[in-house]
């Protein structure tokens, strides 16, 4: 290049140089807000463009919809633990995270904001009807039912199901979506209580009045703050049995296996049964767990006084879920010990006056007398 063009070069550079100097910070701030949009865009891209709702995104991904920390971290803790399988490896084999939720079309669909997802149970359905969903609308999980006596026919469905009641109208959307806080198991992740509607005077759902607790009803008076309202309030309970963690297949379910133990919050409350089989090994444990199976009618007392099986005296196996243990044989016989009746004396109404034990024979017998000397005088 001949001398006279490399300097008129050099010239034009430095001026460039001198005149971008200045606006180097502002070039440095475009390429990162470009970055930026484009890591954006790239979260959004894998929760279908919902980058309007970010702040539910974020919490979203620590959520167990998300993770599915609470399948993977108790089975590692237990069966699995015990087996010796590697339970990211199995999630994958498995394919267990088509019913974990990656995007947000899964739960809301294409058009969520067309779509109203707590006038029916279908989105839930999707994945909880093995458990939870048909469980709640009167059937054993996956939809089958129970024959009895020859014919085909559910259990009782929960009391809010036959009321009309979703999902959603317990269940709120943070427990769904997630705090932003990672959480280990359903216990952590689940706040909703019974006390939410029914120790809430004056409370109404879907425009109905909500029955509320009742202090002074015997059963609450004796049993207090020791037992969880589902120990006496839950209809029916089934177990899993003969779960193969290695084929998948051969899993069957019983139903009228309620069985009550210590939660993580020093409450009884139901717990369910679970045999996973692996290998021709087996491994037994017992985890809290709402059946969703409510019923207005509590239990009789002699379900629980007059039943040993009931209490889980005797069982064996890991408890699943922290802080969850077996009721103490000494509490287990406590409570044997008490000698009640098969079922409980009907409520008196309302401002009727109590009636006096044996009166009625006293009246008969008074009445029969009266016939009897009538009698004799008409002779």
């Amino acid at each position: 290049m001949p001398k006279k063009e490399l300097a008129r070069s050099c010239k034009l550079v430095s001026a460039i140089v001198r005149t971008a100097k200045p606006m180097l910070p502002l070039i440095v701030i475009a390429v990162l807000s470009v970055s930026l949009v484009s890591i954006t865009i790239t979260a959004a891209e894998e929760f279908e463009g919902c980058s309007c709702h970010s702040d539910v995104i974020d919490d979203f991904t620590t959520s167990l919809h998300y993770t599915g920390a609470g399948m993977k971290s108790e089975y590692a803790k237990y069966a699995a633990g015990e087996f010796g399988i590697d339970m990211d490896e199995y999630y994958a084999q498995w394919n267990c995270s088509n019913c974990h939720v990656t995007t947000c079309e899964k739960c809301h669909g294409e058009e969520p904001h067309k779509e109203d997802m707590s006038k029916n149970m279908s989105t839930c359905d999707q994945c909880h009807f093995k458990k939870q969903t048909s469980i709640f609308v009167g059937e054993i999980p996956a939809h089958g039912k129970i024959p009895i006596e020859g014919a085909e026919v559910a259990h009782p469905a929960d009391i809010h199901y036959e009321k009309g009641l979703t999902c959603t109208d317990c269940h709120t959307a943070e427990e769904m979506h997630g705090t932003g806080e990672a959480a280990a198991s359903q216990l952590e992740a689940v706040k909703t209580s019974c006390e939410d509607c029914h120790n809430s005077p004056g409370k109404e759902v879907k425009g109905m009045p909500v029955t509320q607790f009742a202090p002074d009803t015997p059963s609450h008076k004796i049993h207090g703050d020791k037992l969880d309202c589902t120990a006496c309030h839950v209809g029916w309970a089934p177990r899993c049995v003969n779960c193969h963690l290695d084929t998948r297949k051969g899993t069957k379910v019983e139903i009228d296996d309620f069985r009550l133990a210590i939660g993580a919050d020093g409450k009884i409350k139901p717990f369910m049964n679970m045999t996973a089989a692996y290998d021709s090994e087996t491994h037994t444990g017992y985890g809290a767990w709402f059946p969703h199976t409510v019923t207005d009618k509590a239990k009789e007392c002699a379900d629980c006084h007059e039943n040993p099986a009931v209490l889980c005296e005797g069982c064996e196996g890991e408890m699943l879920g922290e802080g969850g243990s077996f009721i103490p044989q000494e509490t287990i016989d406590k409570v044997l010990a008490v000698k009640m009746p098969a079922g409980a004396p009907a409520a008196t109404p309302a401002g009727a006056p109590a009636a006096t034990p044996g009166f009625e024979l006293i009246f008969a017998v008074i009445a029969i007398a009266v016939v009897v000397l009538l009698a004799k005088r008409g002779h």
